[in-house]
């Protein structure tokens, strides 16, 4: 269920192991589940956005300072955050 209310701050979910690999990518990992997930370098920021302060808006945010010209940024957020949903690998928070 995507949640889009600015008032919602995505959080890593407790037990999911990050790994951060060279090319600037990322593994995550949940042992409970067995899910595994790699994201790509963008994707990778928005995961480390994903601390419980940041609203979905900050991050996108943030997102577009890094691309400019990136079309439907808050839509691809939306679809990377509702697929960690999925798995389980973060929370929302509201603030």
């Amino acid at each position: 269920m995507r949640t889009t209310s600015n008032a919602v701050r995505p959080s890593k979910a407790s037990g999911v192991l990050d790994e951060l690999l060279a090319d600037g990518s990322m593994v995550l990992f949940r042992p409970q589940g067995q899910q595994i997930i790699t994201l790509n370098p963008t994707a990778a920021f928005i995961w480390d956005c994903c601390d419980g302060a940041h609203t979905i808006a900050a991050i996108a945010g943030e997102v577009r300072e890094l691309f400019p010209d990136a079309p439907a940024v808050e839509r691809e957020i939306g679809a990377l955050l509702d697929q960690l949903r999925a798995k389980e690998m973060i929370v929302d928070a509201m603030g």
